[in-house]
C-alpha cells in the first residue's frame, strides 16, 4: 500500500509539473506607458510603434530615466546600448530619437519602437482649441508655437512650449455615471470668446458609488499637473499633483470666465440652506525641495514653499456673458525668486480651475458651471520687474 501511494504522488506531482510548464506564456510585446523622474508627459502611438515622451527644458538629456510598463513577462532594451546608459537611465543627447525593441515573454514575439525626447517649457497661453484625445473623457492639449535648439547640443533636439493639462475626470470614470465624454465634469464645448471652442467645468452627482465611498459630488476641474487615479478613492485630495517647471518671473494670470451657481449647496451630501456655491480660479508659484515635488489639494494654498499667489475670489461673481479676470501674482510667505534656482527648473507653477471652490472636501452644488477660455501667464525674464525685487 505505501509503495502504491508513493507511485500515486510520483504521478501526480509530474502532473502538476506537466501543467506548469505547458501554461501559456504571453506573447504581447508592446510598451504600455512610461514614467520616470523628468518625464511630464508620455504619448504611446501603438499602430506607428513611436513613442513621444516630453520632459523638462531643465532636464539633463544624457540621463533620462525611464521606467517602462509593460505586458506581463516582456523585456526591453535599446536595439544599440550606449555606453551612458545605466539601470532604467538613457542617454538621448547623443541619439535622439532612439530604437527600444520589446521582446515578449515566449520570446517568440517583439516590437521596435521609435522614442523621441522633447525637452518642453509650459506654455503662456490656453485656449482650449485642442484634444488630445476624447475616449472616454476630454483630455486638452497646449500647443504654443516656439523651437528653440538646446544650446549645448543642438543635434540633439528642440525645446517646445507643450503641454497636456489634467483633470478629475479619471477620477469621475469610476462612478459610471458618464455614457458619453460630454457627460464628464471637465468636457470641451462650442462658444468661446471668439466663437471657438472652450472649457467648461460642472460639478456632477457622483451617483450611488459617490455615496458608498463618501465622495456625493464631483466638481469639474482642469490645472497643470497629473491626476493620479490609484490615490482617487483613499486620498482624493493627494490624487491631484499640481505644477510644471516654470522658468520665468509670473506676474499675471489673465483669461476670460462665465459661472453659474448650482441651486443647492451640499457638504458631505447634506444640503445646506442658504449657503451658495463659488467657484475658483488661481495660480500658484512654489519651490520643490528634497520634500516637496509637487503640491497637492491640500497644500496648493497653504504650503510654507509656495513663492507667489495669483487668486481673488471676490472678482468671480456669477455672470451669464464672458467677463474678463486679472489676477496679480502676489509674493508669499516673504519669499522673493533666486534666479540661479529659477534656471534649474527648481520652482514649478500650477494653474488651477474649478467650478466648486471647496469640491476637493465634496462641499459645492451639483449643476455650477464654469466656463474658462483664451487664458494667458504674464511673465517676465527681467527679474527687477518682479514686485518682489522691486
Amino acid at each position: 500500500m505505501k509503495l502504491k501511494n508513493l507511485f500515486a504522488g510520483m504521478i501526480l506531482c509530474l502532473a502538476v509539473a506537466s501543467c506548469i510548464q505547458d501554461e501559456a506564456q504571453n506573447v504581447e510585446a508592446a510598451i504600455d506607458g512610461c514614467s520616470g523622474n523628468d518625464i511630464q508627459q508620455c504619448l504611446i502611438d501603438p499602430n506607428e510603434f513611436t513613442v513621444q515622451l516630453y520632459v523638462s527644458r531643465a532636464a539633463d538629456p544624457s540621463k533620462i530615466n525611464i521606467n517602462f510598463d509593460l505586458p506581463t513577462g516582456a523585456s526591453i532594451a535599446p536595439v544599440e546600448q550606449l555606453p551612458e546608459d545605466g539601470v532604467n537611465t538613457y542617454n538621448f543627447k547623443d541619439e535622439n530619437p532612439r530604437l527600444f525593441k520589446v521582446t515578449s515573454e515566449d520570446n517568440a514575439f517583439s516590437a521596435t519602437y521609435t522614442i523621441r525626447l522633447w525637452q518642453t517649457e509650459m506654455p503662456f497661453t490656453y485656449d482650449f482649441e485642442t484634444l488630445s484625445s476624447d475616449n472616454p473623457y476630454h483630455k486638452f492639449t497646449e500647443d504654443n508655437p516656439y523651437h528653440k535648439f538646446t544650446e549645448d547640443n543642438p543635434s540633439s533636439g528642440t525645446i517646445i512650449r507643450r503641454l497636456e493639462l489634467a483633470s478629475g475626470n479619471p477620477g469621475f470614470e469610476l462612478t459610471k455615471m458618464a455614457k458619453t465624454p460630454e457627460d464628464y465634469p471637465t468636457v470641451q464645448v462650442n462658444g468661446g470668446v471668439d466663437g471657438g471652442k472652450c472649457v467648461k467645468l460642472e460639478t456632477k452627482d457622483t451617483g450611488s458609488f459617490g455615496s458608498m465611498v463618501k465622495m456625493y459630488i464631483a466638481a469639474g476641474n482642469l490645472f497643470i499637473g497629473s491626476f493620479e487615479v490609484g490615490q482617487a478613492l483613499s486620498n482624493a485630495m493627494k490624487a491631484t499633483h499640481f505644477g510644471f517647471p516654470f522658468f520665468y518671473y509670473p506676474l499675471k494670470l489673465e483669461g476670460w470666465y462665465k459661472y453659474k451657481a448650482g441651486a443647492n449647496f451640499s457638504s458631505k451630501g447634506e444640503i445646506i440652506e442658504g449657503k451658495k456655491d463659488k467657484c475658483d480660479i488661481y495660480g500658484v508659484l512654489y519651490e520643490t525641495d528634497d520634500n516637496v515635488q509637487f503640491l497637492d489639494g491640500s497644500t496648493s494654498l497653504t504650503s510654507p514653499n509656495i513663492v507667489a499667489l495669483a487668486r481673488n475670489l471676490d472678482a468671480l461673481p456669477e455672470t451669464d456673458s464672458w467677463k474678463q479676470f486679472s489676477f496679480n501674482f502676489k509674493p508669499q510667505n516673504g519669499k522673493s525668486i533666486d534666479s540661479n534656482k529659477l534656471e534649474k527648473g527648481i520652482y514649478k507653477l500650477a494653474i488651477v480651475f474649478s467650478s466648486s471652490v471647496d469640491g476637493a472636501k465634496f462641499e459645492g452644488a451639483v449643476g455650477s458651471t464654469l466656463h474658462i477660455d483664451k487664458v494667458v501667464i504674464t511673465h517676465t525674464s527681467n527679474p527687477s520687474e518682479y514686485p518682489a525685487n522691486q
